[in-house]
């Protein structure tokens, strides 16, 4: 069985421009020294987002001035998806992102010199969702079915064909279709797809209205307590603005652990954000937020990209983490 990416001419271009705008830098070769602590190199920060309940602590630590108090400002940009938002930061328009770790790692596979700079989220209440009137009932009804995923070759396509193989399911007869995640509820009803990787706050509206049904859960078997989807910029930006990460870093534990300590502010947050209304997003399931930021079984998703033939080895990690003691500490 093997995982056939689509992308990968899209990504190789990527390559070639990140390359020529930063040089072949290396992140296994990053062992300099941690910088003195300081002011931040850049204050006014743009990063890529999704409309995800997994994004509420950034939003808190807009709200609760968070950022502020580090000496940077934030301002969210919206993309469709991880390969999007890794082009958007190639491109110079933003600074770091918000990605998946499978759209990370192929990326870096690929020559791009990335780093992830904080955990932010793992597997949480996602799963693969079918209209109510489709007839799919069970994970054996998706073969040879047309699946939405927001980016083709990312975590949602390799954990859709992970959990599915588990049940019985040949993963290559699955067909992958992209769309952003807000466009998922309308193209299920409609019938333009058989089913939908539905994230929060979708999933929590399908199944409010009784539009569609949980088939089965993207974590579960082998893609169980996953590592999931993290904030990353480019080598460069992290050697050149070390206090400015650091300083990101700082606001984003902050966050996290309000989260963790007062769940409720989330669904205050969210319709900040989203379309959602305050009452519905009271409803949804709590995300499955990283509270401390810890990679070390990260290689437990590569380790699965091989099985899938996203990469054809395991990678070496240690250059693509930003450790703590890497950044100025205060």
């Amino acid at each position: 069985m093997t995982f056939r990416p689509i992308r990968g001419l899209a990504l190789s271009a990527l390559v070639v421009t990140l390359v020529a705008a930063c040089g072949s830098g290396d992140p296994e070769g990053s062992s300099a020294p941690p910088a003195e602590p300081g002011a931040p190199e850049v204050t006014d920060l743009t990063v890529g987002v999704l409309p995800l309940a997994d994004l509420a602590p950034l939003y808190l630590a807009i709200e609760e001035g968070y950022f502020e108090d580090e000496g940077i400002t934030v301002e969210p940009a919206v993309a469709s998806g991880g390969a999007a938002q890794i082009a958007g930061m190639i491109a110079g328009d933003i600074d770091l992102t918000y990605s998946n770790y499978v759209s990370i790692v192929e990326a870096a596979e690929q020559g791009l010199p990335l780093r992830i700079v904080r955990e932010n989220n793992r597997s949480g209440p996602q799963g693969i969702y079918a209209a109510a009137d489709s007839g799919i009932t069970r994970p054996a009804d998706l073969a040879g079915q047309r699946i939405a995923i927001n980016s083709l070759g990312n975590i949602q396509e390799l954990t859709a064909r992970a959990v599915l193989d588990s049940h019985g399911v040949d993963p290559d007869s699955l067909e992958f279709v992209e769309l952003p995640p807000s466009d998922m509820p309308a193209a299920l009803a409609e019938g333009a797809v058989d089913a939908a990787w539905l994230v929060e706050p979708f999933l929590t509206l399908v199944e409010q209205r009784g539009e569609a049904a949980r088939i089965v859960s993207a974590f579960e078997g082998p893609t169980e307590d996953l590592p999931v989807a993290g904030w990353t910029a480019t080598q460069q930006f992290v050697e050149q603005n070390p206090n400015t990460v650091a300083a990101f870093v700082r606001a984003m534990d902050q966050a996290m652990q309000l989260a963790a300590d007062e769940p409720e502010r989330l669904a205050g947050i969210i319709p900040t954000y989203t379309e959602l209304s305050p009452e519905l997003a009271g409803q949804l399931s709590t995300p499955g937020l990283a509270v401390t930021s810890d990679l070390s079984d990260l290689g437990t998703l590569t380790d699965l990209m091989v099985e899938h033939g996203v990469i054809e080895e395991s990678p070496e990690l240690d250059g693509l983490v930003v450790e703590a003691d890497e950044l100025p500490q205060e």
